[in-house]
């Protein structure tokens, strides 16, 4: 049997002896702690002296409560404010992505060239997305993209753009030839994703038109292109194909580690889309090509699925921000 007496006696023995504070919170105020003793014993308090025995009970349990409280906070840990670095934020952030990454490198390759970097709206409409670009609505060839639609409330049949062409048109309706551009950024296609397709993924436009522009123009482009990129001599051949906005169109294909890969498609600009976008000068002619940029950096870092480019895992993005292009 405990009394409120000796209970007091040990906790003021226990604060001159410097206990921690969670000791004595432990020691007094827990589910079995000596102020829940005290009270247990109030069973075999006589029925006048329970009042009084309480009212002592949890003066003390107050009284320990309050240097609990007190003393806690003193004994926490100070806070300690840290100057924050440069180096400590771009840790956490990892590094570039590998996107953004050969998206600058692509834009200042070109520039080398004269070429300026044009942008256009990701949501497109139909007609600047297939129609201009000789894809009426009854040609088989809007078969090869699979189409996001987006319902219009004015009617305008509109969708997120399925590659960055569109750009080409608008450029060409507000600038006269000569030009020389590319266009980067993101375009959409609804399909199944796995380790070479992604719904949302990015592309590079480019065009080139004056008086004087050849297939071998482009090829001479395409092999500056591809060498400075990936800092070697690459080998270009090209493969017919069929583009319903180039005519002839062909295949890209680079040769690198011992063997061919497809890389882009190209051609040469058809007459029917520089009329839709304005141009009826007879001398006026150029190229055009489309890269995948996710494709681009597949082969440049060694990258065996592009759902990895997207994953905005840190500790992928930290491994390639050590490898320059």
């Amino acid at each position: 049997m405990i009394s409120i007496e000796s209970v007091k006696t040990q906790y003021h023995t226990d604060i001159d002896n410097q206990v921690s504070i969670e000791e004595i919170e432990k020691k007094y105020l827990s589910r079995k702690g000596y102020i829940a003793q005290l009270f247990e014993e109030m069973k075999s308090i006589s029925p006048e002296k329970k009042g009084a025995y309480g009212q002592e009970v949890n003066t003390l349990k107050k009284e320990i409560e309050s240097y609990v409280s007190q003393h806690q906070h003193s004994q926490e840990t100070p806070l300690r404010i840290h100057p924050i670095h440069i180096q400590d934020i771009q840790a956490e952030m990892g590094g570039m992505s590998p996107i953004s990454w050969l998206m600058f490198r692509i834009q200042d390759i070109f520039s080398e060239l004269g070429f300026s970097v044009a942008t256009g709206p990701e949501i497109e409409t139909e007609k600047y997305n297939f129609d201009a670009l000789n894809i009426p609505d009854t040609h088989p060839a809007r078969d090869i993209w699979d189409t996001m639609w987006i319902q219009d409330p004015l009617g305008v049949k509109s969708l997120l753009r399925t590659h960055t062409s569109p750009v080409q048109i608008h450029y060409m309706e507000t600038h006269k030839a000569p030009l020389r551009i590319i266009a980067p950024g993101k375009v959409y296609r609804y399909e199944a994703t796995d380790a070479t397709h992604e719904t949302v993924f990015h592309q590079v436009e480019g065009l080139m038109l004056d008086t004087q522009t050849s297939i071998a123009t482009f090829k001479g482009v395409m092999h500056h292109f591809f060498s400075t990129l990936f800092k070697q001599d690459i080998k270009i051949r090209l493969r017919p194909s069929y583009f319903p906005f180039t005519e002839p169109s062909f295949e890209i294909d680079i040769w690198m580690d011992n063997t061919w890969l497809e890389i882009a498609g190209a051609g040469m600009v058809n007459r029917i889309v520089l009329k839709n976008a304005g141009i009826t000068d007879a001398d006026i002619q150029g190229f055009a090509f489309g890269v995948g940029i996710e494709r681009l950096a597949m082969i440049a870092y060694g990258i065996d699925d592009v759902r990895l480019i997207h994953s905005a895992d840190i500790r992928f993005t930290s491994q390639l921000g050590k490898i320059t292009l």
